[in-house]
């Protein structure tokens, strides 16, 4: 990995002393400082005990050509005792952690290193990246795409999913091709896609499994393969202000894994579909959206011995809305694997200029069991000095199936919220947030404020409070508060967060994890050059 490296930073630089290219970059770095309190459970782990604090930071470097059709870049990442990647174990580590570099030679585009890609919306296959979640499931390997002509192009693949600053051993291989098909009416537009991806088992992994198998009673035991195959068929058709996306994918039998951690040979498939209406004549704006996936044995993994989000091949976001407020994304859906029928219609209309309604209702269900119902309404008024957000949820959340505490019962939660922002002139502007969940199952009821105060383009500044005056898991009323400064000076910002953050799940892009309570100091600085 590191004499790679240094070939490609040789190339880059060599490109940037005799050629006409230009380079950029950019910085993150987040820094925690741990504080324990007790009361909210942030204790008991090397970082409260022992280090204190930690770190995670990215540096990327990177070279583009046009003229030559070349481009390099280079990460440098570092993890000191950090708590991203495994809350609660402490992870030290540095050097690079993605590298590549790309060559565009007529119609044919080259690309060799660390890769980030999808087919289709990603039921297939997706290398991609979510810092705050700790993933980084790029593709090692090489990338060649043909443009076949101004509508269609082809990709193909081949290498190995990153873990760390490491690969996992099994091969990835696969291809996808998509474009346009001619139509007659300028007002139709048709654009269908397929994709085909090849994963096999390396010996290590299979003999695990193997020893596995051959533990279980002689009626449950099966020969795994070291190959499985899916693939995908996929179409965007648009008919003037509609618009209907359908994706249909297999996979053949594989091992996966049951919630009680037991292999089973099976077959998989996937279907999603998404019809979208949208119009200006009614006020000024409408539009409506539904969604429904179906999901049956879907797992899409390097290897059955990788658990939560480790060795992830695919992209499975869940089918629900996606929302900002502390207490409203309280409680989120994570895709069911093994398993579900999920649908999501949202419809926003705008009256008149400065109003917005929107609604939205999602429902998640896996045979006959209930796993996540949301309905959300809200109506936002804008005007030149304020703007005005009302609003309510309704949740029913199936912890024990989402956290895997059996017996637990349904969560049902009730939220109204209110945001309110007052621009005193160009550069000052205060916004205020209210909150407010009614739970009798879990932690309780909640009471959550904000006043953030904003002076453009440099500073910014909030407090907030999440109290659950409520509780049901602790004899006190707890408060978690947090006092933020930010300062941003041309294209660097800076952030200071002083922070008291209650366990549970953390989701980013329909992606969700357990992160523990923490308490402390949280810094961070981005940038750009």
């Amino acid at each position: 990995m590191r004499k790679s490296f240094l070939v490609a930073l040789m190339i880059a630089s060599a490109m940037t002393v005799f050629g006409q290219g230009a380079i950029s970059g950019d910085l993150q770095l987040n820094t925690e400082f741990y504080q324990r309190d007790s009361l909210i459970g942030a204790t008991g782990t090397p970082h409260y005990d022992n280090l204190l604090s930690g770190a995670n930071s990215w540096l990327t470097t990177y070279y583009r050509n046009d003229a030559w059709g070349l481009e390099a870049g280079v990460r440098l990442d570092m993890f000191l005792n950090s708590n991203l990647h495994n809350p609660g174990i402490p992870y030290t580590d540095a050097g690079i952690g993605r590298w590549y570099i790309s060559k565009k030679i007529d119609a044919f585009k080259i690309t060799g290193g660390y890769i980030y890609d999808q087919f289709g919306t990603g039921l297939t296959f997706r290398a991609y990246e979510e810092r705050p979640l700790g993933i980084d499931n790029a593709l090692f390997g090489v990338e060649l795409e043909y443009q076949i002509n101004d509508d269609w192009k082809i990709k193909a693949i081949g290498g190995q999913m990153k873990d760390l600053f490491t690969r996992y051993e099994p091969v990835i291989k696969g291809a996808t091709i998509e474009g346009l098909l001619p139509t007659k009416n300028s007002n139709i537009t048709i654009a269908p896609g397929a994709s085909f991806v090849n994963r096999t088992i390396d010996q290590d992994n299979m003999d695990i499994i193997v020893a596995q198998i051959n533990s279980y009673d002689l009626a449950d035991r099966f020969v795994p393969k070291y190959n499985m195959y899916a693939g995908s068929i996929f179409n965007t058709l648009s008919i003037k202000s509609v618009t209907w996306y359908a994706e249909y994918a297999m996979k053949s039998t594989d091992a996966i894994r049951t919630p009680s951690g037991i292999l089973d040979d099976s077959k998989g498939n996937v279907l999603y579909s998404s019809l979208t209406y949208s119009t200006s004549k009614i006020g000024d704006g409408f539009g409506i959206t539904g969604q429904v996936r179906m999901v049956d044995n879907w797992v899409m993994r390097v290897s059955p011995n990788t658990t939560l989000l480790d060795g992830i091949m695919d992209y499975l976001p869940s089918l629900t809305k996606q929302n900002s407020l502390r207490l409203t994304a309280r409680y989120q859906a994570v895709a069911q694997e093994l398993g579900e029928f999920a649908y999501q219609v949202n419809g926003t209309f705008t009256p008149k200029k400065g109003y917005t309604i929107n609604i939205n209702y999602s429902n998640v269900t896996n045979d006959t069991t209930e796993l996540f119902t949301e309905v959300f309404a809200d109506f936002e008024m804008r005007k030149q000095k304020y703007k005005l957000l009302l609003g309510g949820q309704l949740v029913h959340y199936n912890q024990a199936i989402y956290e895997n505490e059996p017996g637990r019962p349904m969560v049902e939660a009730i939220t109204p919220f209110a945001e309110f922002t007052y621009k005193f002139s160009k550069k000052k502007s205060m916004r205020l947030e209210l909150q407010y969940q009614h739970c009798e199952q879990d932690f309780g009821s909640w009471v959550y404020g904000l006043v953030e105060y904003n002076i453009a383009p440099k500073w910014s500044f909030a407090v907030s409070d999440m109290w659950n005056y409520d509780p049901l898991k602790t004899d006190d009323a707890l408060h978690y508060y947090s006092v933020f400064a930010g300062y941003t000076q041309k294209s660097t910002r800076f952030t200071l967060n002083y922070v008291k953050q209650i366990a549970g799940i953390v989701c980013t892009g329909g992606v969700c994890r357990y992160e523990p309570a923490f308490s402390g100091l949280k810094a961070g600085i981005t940038t750009t050059f």
